[in-house]
């Protein structure tokens, strides 16, 4: 699989690495944007929360996206 976003902007050809967590798009380390994310997992009545934060690998185009106001 090569990057979406390469070959969308500059017409080259490089080697996805990651795949957005959103759209699917393959995206090389240029392109990739890894975001923390809180992990959430019912316990009952204690605390619902990993103490180390997730990992989401999205594009750009969904970064702006779902950061845009």
């Amino acid at each position: 699989m090569n990057c979406y976003e390469c070959r969308r902007v500059s017409g080259t050809t490089n080697p996805a690495e990651a795949v957005c967590s959103q759209c699917g798009a393959g995206l090389c380390s240029a392109h990739v944007r890894i975001e923390k994310r809180e992990v959430h997992q019912p316990h009952g009545l204690g605390k619902s929360s990993a103490d180390l934060p997730g990992r989401r690998i999205v594009c750009p185009v969904c970064e702006r996206a779902e950061h845009s106001e």
